[in-house]
């Protein structure tokens, strides 16, 4: 592997080349069909897995571990903290995102984040957070993180084994794109249904345009928001299990968060920034919108007003 790349953060470049190697690993098995199967286990969510999860989760681990700055690996498929060393940084995991629409050819990949001083599960939140991003298991393998407040994107050549990696300039972009499932409509709180039917006709009764799109694959989502913006939604629901939604604060929201909020865009659970809501467990999960600013605030004022 060649990955020519050199973080704003102290002694960080070690840990971006981990990621990267480990990302190697799952894609090349991913290409070969292996691990396409459900596992006989589940984890800490109580989430089936699939046996690609169980070998994302070792490989990234197993290229961490050899890095000395790595403090901590914290992942969504592990029941808690892994001590490596006293390095200075931990790196928050989901070492397969979207596995089940991996099944059905739906292109997959991993959320990472890395913290400075995390130790216990608190620290794992939005205000100590530096790097964050995910790679994107496709037609290429692909990379898109925020190391502080600036972005890049990574690919992959295979032939040369070799990462080019490109500055993302300028903003998020503009849409009236919404990723989410909309099915589940019928079990949203009211303010949700409400905000949702505003979006489809505007105040003098004038129908508005609007696209939904919908892998249930988050990278998938977020990599056409970076691209083409939006907004993507995770909603809580009024179904067992599904109060809070289904992502992970630690592994998912906040990692995509800081790298939406290092192009310009928002983030909130409908209440607060997801950058700015504690973390009382490292598999607690938590409602997501993540996107343009001026949507996140319109999500906002949409909950804010159903209150009073």
């Amino acid at each position: 592997m060649t990955l020519s790349f050199k973080s704003q953060n102290p002694n960080l470049d070690g840990i971006y080349a981990a990621l990267f190697a480990g990302a190697e690993v799952i894609y090349a098995e991913l290409k070969q069909g292996s691990g396409l199967k459900f596992a006989t286990s589940s984890n800490e969510s109580g989430d089936d897995q699939i046996e690609l999860d169980v070998i994302a989760d070792e490989a990234f681990f197993e290229t961490l571990s050899q890095d000395p700055n790595v403090r901590y690996v914290v992942s969504e498929e592990r029941p808690g903290m892994e001590k490596i060393s006293d390095g200075a940084y931990s790196v928050a995991l989901d070492p397969l995102d979207g596995s089940k629409s991996a099944l059905v050819g739906i292109p997959s990949g991993a959320i990472f984040g890395v913290w400075k001083d995390a130790s216990v599960a608190a620290d794992f939140c939005g205000k100590n957070i530096i790097s964050g991003g995910f790679f994107v298991f496709g037609m290429n393998l692909e990379a898109y993180f925020a190391d502080g407040k600036n972005v890049f994107k990574g690919q992959f050549d295979q032939a040369s084994s070799a990462w080019t990696i490109m500055p993302i300039e300028g903003r998020l972009p503009s849409a009236n794109v919404m990723s989410l499932n909309a099915c589940n409509q019928t079990m949203w709180h009211p303010w949700m249904r409400d905000y949702y039917a505003s979006l489809f006709m505007s105040a003098d009764g004038t129908p508005t345009p609007h696209n939904m799109r919908w892998y249930a694959s988050m990278v998938s989502d977020v990599k056409r928001l970076v691209l083409q913006g939006g907004l993507f939604a995770y909603p809580g629901a009024i179904r067992k299990g599904y109060e809070q939604g289904h992502l992970r604060l630690v592994y998912e929201a906040i990692p995509m968060s800081f790298l939406i909020h290092a192009m310009g865009g928002a983030s909130t659970n409908g209440d607060v920034s997801l950058l700015e809501a504690p973390v009382d467990t490292l598999h607690q999960k938590t409602p997501v919108f993540i996107g343009e600013a001026d949507k996140i605030a319109a999500i906002e004022a949409a909950k804010k007003a159903a209150k009073n």
